[in-house]
């Protein structure tokens, strides 16, 4: 009887080991990752993104943001948004009319008057939710310059028009003027205390420049017909 009941513990203790044996040669399952998931896209948001082919990002520093826009003929490009700031223009061809419908209730279209290249604008909104529809025969294409700079107290409503017979216009923000060259002579971009972006049109080429500092800028491009500069005369806001 003695004898039974030892070869029976026995049993049991060599069945233990082979079930702690099994258990440690088991390998260690990983916790379950959660999913990645891509942010959604937001058809109302920034149209570098959403719309690539009419808005293109040039350039971008703790002053501004350089877009190059370009519109189709007859386009419609659905709803984007542009951010609340002070944003300067300059025209790269002629254009007959652009309308913006913007989101809301009773909001109203918006028809940009007729524009002429090298023509520019500077202007100050609030945040903008539109679509946009060229309604003229050609296409419309420009460079846009988004300030993120300190607004210095202007009125989130002010839009002024710049001509091609103006040489200057500033506000407490910016300076917009159109400097001088020779055609086949470089442009000697005057020193200033300010930083400044030198836009060339039609090509809409661009150059950054830092204060203080006076480059020689290549003007023998047949297609350069004029510069217009953009002094930034406030700091970046934090």
């Amino acid at each position: 009887m003695m004898g039974m009941m030892i070869r029976l513990m026995w049993a049991a203790v060599v069945a233990l080991g082979v079930t702690l044996t099994g258990c440690a040669r088991e390998p260690a399952r990983e916790p379950a990752k959660e999913a990645v998931r891509e942010p959604a896209v937001d058809a109302a948001g920034d149209p570098v993104k959403t719309l690539p082919g009419s808005y293109k990002l040039e350039f971008e520093n703790d002053y501004a943001r350089v877009v190059r826009v370009h519109y189709d003929a007859g386009a419609k490009l659905p709803e984007h948004l542009h951010p609340a700031g002070t944003t300067a223009y300059v025209y790269l061809n002629d254009n007959e009319a652009v309308t913006f419908s913007h989101a809301g209730a009773g909001e109203r279209p918006l028809t940009r008057p007729p524009v002429k290249m090298g023509g520019a604008r500077i202007a100050t909104s609030i945040e903008e939710h539109h679509t946009v529809e060229n309604v003229s025969s050609t296409p419309s294409d420009f460079i846009r310059i988004w300030f993120k700079t300190d607004n210095a107290g202007l009125p989130n409503n002010m839009r002024r028009r710049i001509a091609l017979s103006e040489q200057e216009v500033s506000n407490k923000q910016a300076r917009v003027t159109r400097p001088g060259f020779e055609f086949g002579q470089p442009l000697i971009v005057s020193p200033s205390e300010f930083p400044s972006l030198l836009v060339a049109w039609p090509s809409g080429k661009h150059h950054w420049i830092e204060p203080k500092a006076s480059p020689s800028i290549p003007a023998g491009d047949p297609n350069t017909l004029g510069f217009v500069r953009i002094e930034f005369l406030t700091k970046p806001q934090p």
